[in-house]
């Protein structure tokens, strides 16, 4: 964001109050304490955001229209486009699946990328709208996947391989472009800038000490616009969502989670997600079969690739995530180092945690294209929608776990520099 002079920001991850001065512009400000990007400064903010944004619902508009990819199977010729996905899957009576891919590839980025537009025009836009726009967007950006989806299609086209002969149109580089500026859009985009217009982040009523933590002077972060305020406010004045000093009740929800999606996670790789058809016979095949079935035949780094998104990402999202909760309420001595390596290991999970649905767009892919009636076919099986649940669940108790929880009770030196 765009920093003045003496303006004061508080630390999400480790709740320290921090001075920022004049950043220059292409340098980001870093909390000393758990190495937080706490603010950055870019040029012409806005004009490129909203540039990359409207360039992506371009390349969206032209990648929905048309086929995008096509297979030829036994001298038969079957095209798709991105909206036949969801469309073959909800006749195959997965309506699940095909929400989830409207979702989370199509309708989430688009609101986002229509909002960064919005926010980043010339546009006369009342703070109150900006502030509705605001909340709805950082709302969504945890939940759109296109990259994940275009990744999936690369990975599927080698599985797809082993069926027929496999094309490409110039609309699925038009896909591909929508990605590409979706990425752009997102990264230059800084929402705290927009935020500033509406109000400054501090609400303090009684003079910062820098270097030391918002809880010890009695103040509290707001979740949703990271605004600064007394423990005392119930809402946030800036953004009027409700906040709390910790979010201590959210590691029981995060735990019960867990506990869920780890019962889950076995019908998840015990029932098929495929169902091969060939010649009227059926053959289902499982997470793990897969994956066996890429390393026989000789794609090893593709069955690497769906080997840990799918199972090994999975397992070990629920595994740190437990080991979170633990350091969080049962360590009462903590240094800065073990802080610093938990810290580490939330982002990783935050980072990684979607990329397992990288599975569920395989199979969507497949399914949607391997149609021939009369010879072969492939479908969903009922493991799909287990495994697409495991994902969303573990998402949900990453997003519900406090990371500030990590560094309650650990020593705390002066960082007034």
């Amino acid at each position: 964001m765009t920093v003045d002079k003496q303006q004061y920001v508080l630390c999400s991850h480790c709740d320290l109050v921090i001075e920022l001065t004049d950043i220059t512009i292409g340098h980001k400000a870093i909390c000393p304490r758990c190495n937080t990007i706490l603010a950055k400064k870019s040029v012409n903010m806005k004009f490129r955001a909203a540039m990359y944004a409207v360039c992506s619902l371009i390349m969206i508009i032209v990648a929905c229209g048309f086929i995008f990819i096509d297979i030829r199977l036994v001298g038969n010729f079957n095209g798709v486009s991105v909206l036949d996905i969801p469309k073959t899957l909800f006749f195959d009576k997965y309506s699940y699946i095909s929400a989830l891919f409207i979702l989370f590839v199509l309708i989430f980025p688009i609101i986002n990328l229509l909002i960064i537009s919005l926010l980043c025009s010339k546009l006369t836009i009342s703070k109150y709208r900006k502030r509705d726009l605001l909340i709805i967007y950082e709302k969504f950006k945890h939940w759109c996947m296109p990259e994940i989806f275009i990744t999936g299609i690369l990975v599927s086209f080698v599985k797809l391989m082993s069926y027929g002969s496999i094309g490409v149109t110039s609309t699925f580089w038009a896909f591909c472009l929508f990605v590409f500026f979706y990425i752009k859009a997102q990264v230059i985009f800084s929402p705290e800038t927009i935020w500033e217009e509406i109000h400054t982040n501090n609400f303090a009523q009684t003079p910062l000490k820098v270097g030391k933590t918002a809880i010890s002077q009695n103040l509290k972060l707001c979740g949703c616009c990271h605004a600064m305020m007394p423990i005392a406010y119930v809402k946030c004045p800036r953004c009027k969502q409700k906040s709390a000093v910790r979010n201590r009740d959210k590691i029981q929800w995060t735990i019960a989670l867990l506990v869920t999606s780890l019962i889950i996670y076995i019908p998840a790789n015990v029932f098929g997600i495929m169902i091969t058809v060939v010649f009227g016979s059926p053959s289902t095949s499982t997470i793990m079969d897969g994956v066996i079935y890429m390393w026989q035949a000789g794609d090893v780094p593709v069955a690497l690739v769906i080997f840990i998104a799918s199972i090994v990402i999975p397992i070990l999202k629920i595994i740190s995530l437990s080991w979170l909760c633990y350091f969080a309420i049962a360590v009462k001595r903590k240094n800065k180092h073990d802080c610093l390596k938990m810290k580490k290991l939330y982002g990783a999970v935050e980072f990684i945690g979607k990329w397992s649905m990288i599975d569920i767009f395989v199979v969507s892919v497949v399914c949607s294209l391997v149609r021939n009636q009369q010879m072969m076919g492939v479908y969903p099986d009922i493991g799909v929608t287990f495994f697409a649940t495991v994902v969303i669940i573990t998402m949900i108790a990453s997003q519900k776990f406090d990371p500030r929880l990590i560094w309650d009770r650990s020593t705390v030196k002066s960082y007034n520099k």
